[in-house]
């Protein structure tokens, strides 16, 4: 997927995901042509910045967990991302709170990595 489209199609799967703008059965389709890091990644940050402890989350988790539970293509590419050395090392030198309002310079860094 070109460097511009991968991008693309990662905010939309965050803000989908985030704001109920994408169903499961679109944001599966994007997550499944997603660089398995930006899956991870985004799947991560989303259940960092809406706790389950805070209502309002409840939306969005759930959304989450449907997309990440019941599509085994997409639970695949969770699963290659997290064992990623590129999720690992951001993990290591980042907070995904760090990022809040801030979700575009998120996926510029995990997309800029990927390619380097």
């Amino acid at each position: 997927m070109p460097q511009i489209d991968e991008r693309r199609s990662a905010a939309r799967l965050l803000s989908g995901l985030e704001n109920g703008s994408l169903s499961v059965a679109d944001a599966t389709i994007v997550a499944e042509d997603l660089d398995p890091v930006l899956v991870y990644v985004i799947v991560s940050f989303l259940r960092a910045i809406h706790p389950a402890s805070d209502p309002a989350a409840t939306p969005v988790l759930e959304r989450v967990v449907r997309l990440t539970s019941g599509h085994p293509t997409v639970i695949r590419r969770y699963q290659e991302g997290e064992r990623d050395p590129i999720s690992r090392w951001f993990e290591g030198d980042h907070e995904y709170r760090e990022f809040i309002g801030r979700e575009s310079e998120l996926i510029e860094l995990i997309v800029d990595k990927i390619e380097t």
